[in-house]
């Protein structure tokens, strides 16, 4: 048989992959006009046009027609005959209430207030202060606790983020020998939820900051919880 040469990926030049490096929060800034813009939910009934959704979405309809073509060069949708597009998996995850939380991460991760500490990245590296008090004015969980909508949105982001870890912690190991399960720092609860869950008869008590256990109550009932967990 005649020799194979092995085959090799191309290997882009440093400038290009130093300028695509630089240029990559342009792809953040796409998603989160997507999730901004509420476009999954408005494509999940069935595919439509840029044209049929500009007027419940009210935006430019040739504007949305761009990005959802560059969401389409994403995989996040995929186009169709008459200039409709449709949800990829990878879009379906980007609807509201969907595993995962891709949504709220992304409403939170590209927000101006979130982004505004990254505009500091170079005073943080030249003082080793952080970069979005001096943005702010505040320390990040002050400005929380002085914005209760973008607090929510951080517990979802959370939850999101680490929602394979409280089942796997509550699965090794045996908190049934305990009566009852304290969590300081617990957020809305979604750890102490998943070992409660996972052990019928200890009791728990959920310990954070006011305005971040203020959302507790409905995902502890929402996990069947709520009548063994004092807040």
């Amino acid at each position: 048989m005649p020799d194979q040469k092995p085959a090799t990926s191309e290997v882009l030049p440093p400038h290009i992959q130093l300028i695509q490096m630089g240029r990559a929060h342009i792809v953040s800034r796409v998603v989160y006009a997507a999730a901004k813009l509420g476009l999954a939910d408005q494509l999940a009934p069935e595919p439509k046009s840029a044209e049929e959704l500009a007027g419940t979405m009210q935006v430019h309809a040739p504007s949305l027609h761009r990005l959802m073509r560059t969401l389409a060069s994403l995989g996040v949708l995929t186009e169709q005959p008459e200039q409709r597009f449709a949800l990829t998996d990878l879009g379906q995850a980007l609807e509201t209430g969907a595993p995962g939380s891709a949504r709220s991460t992304l409403l939170l991760v590209g927000s101006p207030w979130q982004q505004s500490g990254w505009d500091n990245l170079v005073y943080s590296v030249q003082t080793g202060k952080p970069g979005f008090d001096k943005a702010q004015g505040v320390a990040f969980f002050d400005y929380l606790a002085q914005h209760p909508e973008d607090a929510s949105l951080f517990s979802e982001t959370m939850i999101g983020i680490h929602n394979q870890e409280p089942p796997a912690v509550a699965a090794a190991y045996d908190f049934s020998i305990f009566k009852t399960i304290t969590d300081v720092g617990g957020a809305t609860g979604n750890m102490l939820a998943a070992v409660l869950s996972h052990h019928a008869g200890p009791h728990g008590i959920l310990f954070d900051r006011p305005h971040v256990v203020k959302d507790a109550p409905r995902l502890l009932d929402a996990k069947g919880v709520s009548d063994r967990v004092t807040i």
